[in-house]
């Protein structure tokens, strides 16, 4: 009996979608609808204007014009030119988001709403999710929401996907590369009077990227193009909402990937022992259900259900060809739950938002070593339950304050953990261009399975990190349409989680982080926008003699963004990253004592260029885009070169 193919399968549904959503490609009516119903927002937003949470804390969107600017393929690579935000590829082979100092586990990923994180270790992989589904991208920094639940001390990322209502009927990209790097995607969007349906279909592949010129081979490093830096991704994406009346919506969206890719190897330069490992085998599931409904103008209850899973297979080889493994894991890591909101507007007096959140985190794998007839079983799961409620307050947009407090629950095989998480922020508009704002927060987030049960590290009897957050920021218009945001922060993070010595986690340290992001904008000459950004992070470890400045995070963040459009059409994008002052530890033996002595990673800048040029008006235009066009050879990990210049020609369509 043939086996289904669940990629092939997914496709076939999807050009089954394509062709059914073609051919009621009518647009929809120009109908006004209730922001309050809008499901893909967990923060509440009432009118036009931005609500008073994201008015009152460092709040960046990235819309799909920004995004098709810079030409990225991927969330992550267009996550790395928002101030505050690193992006850092390490020993996993994947890029992962660090905010203001704290890691990525520490960072929300929203897919409308839905959260992404993986249940085993908390992280989110941004490469897997291309920009062909995305609408915009919603950055909250600081004392964010308490609507989002625990976790979000670094900061919460809400991908709001295309929908229908928004896009042309169809849509399409195709870019190649060497290496024989590919990438593609096809879109279509179809609309009613009271319906709107989004389909996207995603691929990507290459055999690795390709090294710096500057870059000296060395044992583990032989070549023009990456060892094991391989990888393929399809990714399928539908959604789609339906107003049964004015008052009243259903939605529905699912995202699948299935993919597999290398993790290249240290270089063998580095203090640490080499490692050969794959991904072999990677499928994920998110799927969401919501409805709105609006019992009167005053009352309006919101809520989805959701569930998100990943199977992967991680493959440990013995030596650089790859043949022969030395052990793997087969496992799945599931998160499932419901988000309950219930919205009372109190028109002149503000909004009272509360939410109830229960969600289920599951992580099954099988360990197994080669020349063993045994495997390892592993099989936990636990519970978290939030209660949280937030007041909104807003005058005419002059000023506005929230106030929000939350209640956690986490069930674990130890036992209950309850916590609590609170925020309190504010905005003045001191005249028409200014904007002062200023906030506080506590938030806390619980161990993950992998912090408590992982049978080679897992500690049982840690206790949840908590986070208290300061900010205050200020806006200011200036002459010739500049504008410029200045924002502060400090940061204290207690119990943080670590791994030991003896590679076990504990709650180890108490962090300090104290900074300052500085963003500059100017749109005075026609076609031209011009932004130029700054983030400066000192990190530090209260409690620990041996070591005072934290690894992997860079002090100074230098950025600079250009784009222009010339009158026969060709748009320019330029963007500049210079990244100092990076510092990482290795464990040495003085005097027969095992200490950490603190190295330091190299400066570097990377510039980036897109070109493109419309062939037929608007429906076909044509682009060449390179990355790190200086080849610079670059490190963001000890003994982990990076990408060296990649030169990519496409185009992009659409009907």
């Amino acid at each position: 009996m043939n086996q289904i193919n669940p990629t092939r399968t997914s496709l076939r549904l999807s050009l089954l979608s394509i062709a059914i959503l073609t051919s009621f490609s009518s647009m929809a009516d120009d109908i006004e609808r209730d922001p309050l119903l809008k499901i893909q927002e967990v923060i509440v937003v009432k009118g036009q204007s931005v609500s008073a949470v994201e008015a009152s804390m460092t709040h960046w969107s990235i819309s799909r014009d920004d995004i098709e600017a810079s030409g990225a393929q991927s969330l992550d690579k267009v996550l790395k030119n928002v101030p505050g935000i690193y992006v850092r590829v390490g020993g996993q082979g994947t890029p992962r988001v660090d905010i203001r100092g704290f890691k990525a586990r520490h960072v929300i990923y929203l897919i409308n709403g839905v959260p992404a994180n993986d249940a085993e270790d908390g992280q989110f992989d941004p490469s897997v999710i291309p920009t062909s589904l995305i609408e915009s991208i919603e950055v909250s920094v600081g004392p964010s929401s308490v609507l989002y639940g625990p976790g979000g001390a670094g900061g919460v990322i809400n991908i709001i996907t295309r929908e229908g209502d928004m896009e042309p009927s169809s849509s399409g990209n195709l870019e190649f590369s060497e290496n024989d790097t590919a990438n593609g995607n096809i879109n279509v969007a179809g609309s009613g009077s009271n319906w709107q349906g989004f389909m996207s279909y995603n691929h990507q592949q290459t055999d690795g990227f390709p090294m710096s010129s500057d870059y000296d081979d060395t044992e583990e490093q032989i070549g023009d193009t990456r060892l094991n830096a391989d990888k393929t991704l399809d990714n399928v994406y539908a959604q789609g909402s339906y107003f049964v009346s004015n008052d009243t919506m259903i939605t529905g969206n699912i995202n699948y990937n299935s993919a597999s890719w290398g993790k290249p190897s240290s270089d063998g330069t580095g203090s640490s022992k080499v490692k050969y490992e794959r991904i072999d085998d990677f499928d994920s599931m998110v799927v969401q259900l919501g409805i709105a409904h609006k019992f009167s103008q005053s009352l309006v209850f919101r809520g989805f259900g959701y569930h998100n899973e990943s199977d992967t297979v991680d493959v440990v080889y013995k030596s650089s060809d790859y043949d022969d493994i030395k052990s793997s894991q087969d496992s799945t890591s599931t998160v499932q739950g419901a988000n309950l909101q219930l919205i009372k507007d109190m028109f002149d007096y503000g909004m009272l938002t509360t939410s109830l959140i229960s969600e289920q985190q599951r992580w099954e794998s099988t360990s197994a070593t080669s020349g063993s007839d045994s495997s390892d079983q592993f099989d936990k799961e636990a519970w978290l339950h939030t209660f949280a409620a937030e007041y909104q307050y807003q005058s005419d947009d002059l000023y506005g304050m929230t106030l929000g407090l939350a209640a956690h629950n986490h069930e674990q095989d130890k036992g209950n953990d309850d916590n609590y998480s609170g925020q309190l922020s504010g905005y003045w508009s001191v005249s028409d261009n200014s904007k002062l704002h200023a906030g506080i927060a506590r938030k806390v987030r619980f161990p993950s399975l992998t912090n408590l049960y992982s049978q080679s590290s897992g500690n049982e009897d840690l206790t949840p990190e908590e986070s208290a957050h300061i900010e205050l920021g200020f806006k200011q218009g200036l002459a010739y349409q500049t504008e410029f945001d200045v924002t502060g922060f400090y940061t204290e993070a207690d119990d943080y989680i670590a791994k030991d010595d003896d590679s076990i986690y504990q709650n180890l340290g108490d962090y300090k982080f104290k900074g300052i992001d500085f963003y500059v904008k100017n749109q005075y000459f026609d076609n031209l926008m011009l932004t130029v950004s700054y983030s400066y992070l000192d990190s530090e470890a209260l409690d620990d003699d041996n070591i005072s400045e934290l690894e992997y995070r860079p002090k100074n963040q230098y950025r600079f963004q250009g784009q222009y459009q010339f009158n026969v059409g060709l748009k320019v994008s330029l963007d500049i990253e210079h990244i100092t002052d990076q510092i990482f530890y290795t464990s040495e033996k003085i005097s027969g004592n095992t200490v950490s002595v603190q190295n330091e990673l190299d400066s570097y800048t990377l510039i980036d260029l897109n070109l493109s040029q419309p062939i037929f008006g608007d429906n076909l235009d044509a682009y060449i885009r390179a990355t790190n066009l200086l080849d610079e050879n670059y490190y963001q990990s000890e003994a982990l070169p990076q990408a060296g210049r990649q030169v990519f020609v496409g185009i992009n369509w659409q009907l």
